[in-house]
């Protein structure tokens, strides 16, 4: 039997007979019955049922309360919109109690306006409301039958503000839907995505960009402000202009007098005036093989 000898310790047995009698005569305290457990989970369910049933009638007193007459409504984030455009569309007005305010209904309408992606009303009690918008951004003016409207990344076309938008003008995509065995939400989904990727992955050279014209579903004609067309598949792109970039510092020789250049062969590049007069590249300088 342990000791203590292995710490230096010597106890004698006296000792030890005592210690065991005070760990025998410890007392411990009784474990709480199960009956009075489930008055105490009773007794916090009536106090929260309690508070439930006051929440309406405290909620009332606020709404029929002067001190929270709405004085301010703010607006955030618009701006193809105008602040007072965005108030007029929720129905919200001052003067009125501000948790009278149907916030879901002002969200509703808000969120109709084709310009309006997302809208989130929040209360400042005790007199203003915020208001704030997401609008939809264009990331092209899309060509229809009605003229130029916008195209965002939801693939969504949208009437716009008489406002100038230095944008790519995409056409074609009427005619792309009528011949396409896809879907109208897979065709503009692609060139969303295009547009996407091309925009965010090469911003300078897409200042560049005047038009986008859709062949299929799947490529197109890049027009540039100088007149140049590129003609390229939508996906890939960004390897496709880093190959157009390669071809037109090879030198002088192959890029004048250009007026269409094809980006859509894999590290190869075909250019010319016309289809029977035309150069090919089989791999452009600064192109890894």
């Amino acid at each position: 039997m342990y000791n203590g000898e292995a710490l230096g310790r010597v106890r004698s047995a006296k000792r030890r007979k005592q210690e065991r009698a005070r760990v025998f005569a410890a007392t411990t305290e009784p474990k709480p019955s199960r009956a009075k457990g489930f008055a105490r989970i009773g007794a916090v369910l009536v106090a929260l049922a309690a508070v439930g049933a006051s929440m309406p009638e405290a909620y009332s007193g606020l709404q029929g309360s002067d001190l929270f007459t709405l004085q301010g409504i703010s607006v955030v984030g618009s701006d193809l919109m105008t602040a007072e455009e965005v108030v007029t569309r929720s129905g919200l007005a001052q003067g009125t109690n501000l948790f009278e305010a149907n916030l879901q209904s002002a969200t509703d309408s808000i969120v109709a306006h084709p310009l309006v992606r997302s809208a989130l009303l929040l209360r400042r009690p005790p007199d203003s409301l915020v208001i704030s918008v997401e609008e939809r951004v264009p990331l092209a003016l899309l060509s229809t039958d009605t003229g130029l409207v916008g195209f965002d990344v939801d693939a969504v076309s949208f009437e716009l503000p008489n406002l100038p938008f230095d944008l790519p003008i995409v056409t074609g995509l009427d005619r792309v839907l009528a011949d396409s065995t896809l879907s109208e939400f897979a065709v503009r989904q692609t060139v969303a995505r295009f547009l996407v990727t091309a925009s965010s992955e090469q911003p300078e050279f897409w200042t560049r960009v005047s038009e986008v014209c859709l062949e299929n579903a799947l490529e197109g004609d890049l027009i540039l402000a100088d007149g140049l067309t590129l003609k390229i598949r939508f996906a890939g792109i960004s390897d496709q202009i880093q190959n157009f970039h390669a071809f037109m510092a090879s030198g002088e020789s192959l890029t004048k007098d250009l007026a269409y250049i094809d980006l859509r062969y894999e590290n190869q590049v075909v250019a010319g005036k016309s289809r029977v007069d035309s150069t090919q590249i089989g791999t452009p300088a600064g192109i890894p093989d």
